[in-house]
């Protein structure tokens, strides 16, 4: 299969996309849905890991940018908020800007893009930037810890173990991916606790911190109170993206529906603003399934975002699963108008029902 993929990405899908062929496709009453985890600060190199990929260069966005506004119309979150529930009108191949998790980044480098090219999006922040000081991801710090703990530290996970002296990363992301499942079950002041211990366990120093210098700071360090306010007033949007970015489907029920409520609640409060999108944490198919879809109309959300099923979106789509294309940072053009338009998700699904699978995701 990765001749299919080559093929793909190096041929068919340039061929296409020079053609016009994915962004005709993409009819009146139809809306694609992007979605980006920011824009890689200057100083930082980023290095091949599972946390790093999602980001994209300056540049990159830029040139995304006005792809879209050459070959498709981006339209604001909230033309996307009426469309959704008042049926209005939106443009012919109608493109939605969003943004996950609320890093430092994207106020730094994204926005001054956004508003240098006349763009509009909606950045989906969890409760952690209504602090005064700055947080990151659990997650993150999470892999990262795993990263730099002592070369004869062992990792231990439900049975599995992972040595750290061998450096294999398929070991590291796998033990990595193990205990990201497991701490999504706790509540957030629980896995902050195992954080702790786990720091102490592998042996990292007491002052261990993901962002130890400047350029680190704004790769790994969320918005703040005061930074989420000028986020607002820079004319984007706020959506949630839960209290503290657990994987939702491990939660009990009663966790689950209070991060998605008071979520919502808080930013509300917070930014005098009606929070109506939710983006489910990690948003892979198996991260939320109806019983969260069903927490989050509970929770009067208009809808919910998940990061896969491509960016085709009708009217019809469900409203709290909605699928969006996800941009990573080795990504190109032709590739990207692929999955805008729904057309890399569709041949998926072929190979997927045949029986096959299509290696270039």
């Amino acid at each position: 299969m990765i001749a299919v993929s080559s093929l793909l990405r190096r041929a068919i899908y340039p061929a296409m996309s020079w053609a016009g062929m994915f962004s005709r496709s993409v009819g009146a009453g139809q809306v694609c849905v992007v979605t980006y985890h920011g824009v890689l600060p200057a100083g930082w190199t980023p290095t091949e890991s599972p946390i790093e990929g999602a980001l994209v260069s300056k540049e990159q966005f830029r040139r995304q940018l006005r792809f879209f506004k050459s070959r498709y119309s981006l339209i604001s979150p909230e033309a996307f908020h009426s469309w959704l529930k008042e049926g209005t009108a939106l443009p012919a191949r109608a493109v939605l800007l969003t943004c996950d998790d609320g890093l430092l980044n994207v106020l730094t480098e994204m926005v001054p893009i956004l508003l240098e090219e006349g763009a509009r999006c909606i950045f989906f922040v969890t409760a952690a930037s209504l602090e005064d000081s700055p947080q990151c991801l659990w997650y993150e710090e999470l892999y990262r810890m795993l990263e730099d703990a002592p070369g004869d530290a062992w990792v231990v996970v439900g049975g599995k173990g992972a040595s750290k002296g061998s450096r294999d990363p398929k070991d590291l992301v796998a033990c990595w991916w193990s205990l990201v499942e497991e701490l999504s079950a706790l509540n957030w002041d629980e896995r902050k606790k195992s954080l702790q211990s786990m720091r102490a366990e592998w042996g990292l120093p007491g002052d261990w911190r993901i962002f130890q210098n400047e350029h680190a700071a704004p790769r790994y360090q969320l918005l703040t109170r005061g930074e989420l306010l000028q986020l607002a007033a820079h004319g984007m949007t706020v959506g949630a993206h839960t209290l503290s970015h657990p994987w939702l489907a491990k939660m009990s029920a009663e966790l689950a529906e209070r991060e998605i409520h008071e979520c919502k609640v808080r930013l509300e409060s917070f930014v005098q603003q009606e929070v109506w999108a939710l983006a489910f944490p990690f948003g892979h198919e198996d991260s939320a399934g109806p019983r969260e879809m069903t927490m989050a109309e509970r929770a009067g959300y208009t809808c919910a975002f998940l990061n896969c099923g491509g960016g085709f979106s009708r009217r019809i789509s469900p409203r709290f699963g909605l699928p969006r294309a996800h941009v990573t940072r080795n990504m190109d053009l032709p590739e990207l108008d692929a999955h805008l338009s729904g057309f890399h998700e569709a041949l998926q699904r072929r190979f997927r029902g045949g029986g096959g699978t299509l290696a270039c995701v």
